[in-house]
């Protein structure tokens, strides 16, 4: 490690080829970067590697479907993608596997989920959701307008983002699920504003298989 004498860290900072320019406590510093073989990855850190990729991957999947601009929305301090793998990450066991789908969070946001939000088949073997919930007898105005949308999912894979046609103020209704993924075994309803600039956290509900 090197002192810089002149304060070039105020025009570089980070990796530049083999050579790391950084700051600490206010002082300017260059120094080699670390060499790090594929092969000299310990057990436990080829797991948290798995881990993060699986993160990852879901991530990947959800941007495609308009769900990025939710998690960007939602952070002043960090990026989207940053955000939702902090929120995620704890859902995915370390060799990638999912814990429980209902610790993923599809959706993210300020505005509040009403109560008793509900979801189940209709019937066995149907697409039809039958959806219930319960407002704040003091809910007004433009909080009323918040539209329910929805994720199915099955297997790891996702549908797009589907908007449900359901407002917070009807409290019940039903929906068909997205086509794609058939036979979803799980389905993510959040609600969102009509302006597209806020939404809830996401609740996952168990379908069970057609």
């Amino acid at each position: 490690m090197a002192r810089m004498k002149r304060n070039i860290g105020d025009l570089v900072s980070g990796r530049i080829a083999n050579v790391v320019f950084y700051t600490r406590n206010g002082v300017n510093y260059v120094r080699a970067a670390p060499e790090r073989k594929k092969d000299s990855w310990s057990p436990q850190q080829l797991l948290h590697r798995q881990r993060f990729s699986k993160a990852s991957y879901l991530w990947s999947q959800l941007k495609k479907s308009s769900v990025a601009p939710i998690w960007n929305l939602a952070t002043e301090h960090a990026n989207g993608y940053a955000w939702f793998m902090k929120a995620n990450m704890p859902a995915y066991a370390l060799d990638g596997s999912i814990i429980d789908p209902k610790m993923l969070k599809i959706s993210t946001g300020k505005l509040h989920l009403p109560m008793d939000l509900e979801a189940s088949r209709e019937a066995a073997g149907s697409a039809a959701i039958a959806v219930s919930w319960k407002n704040d007898p003091n809910m007004r105005g433009k909080r009323l307008v918040d539209e329910l949308m929805a994720v199915s999912a099955t297997d790891g894979h996702y549908s797009a983002l589907t908007p449900i046609g359901l407002l917070r103020s009807a409290q019940n209704g039903s929906f068909t699920l997205p086509v794609k993924p058939a036979d979803a075994t799980h389905v993510y309803l959040f609600f969102a504003s009509a302006d597209g600039m806020d939404y809830t956290e996401s609740v996952c509900f168990e379908l069970g298989t057609n």
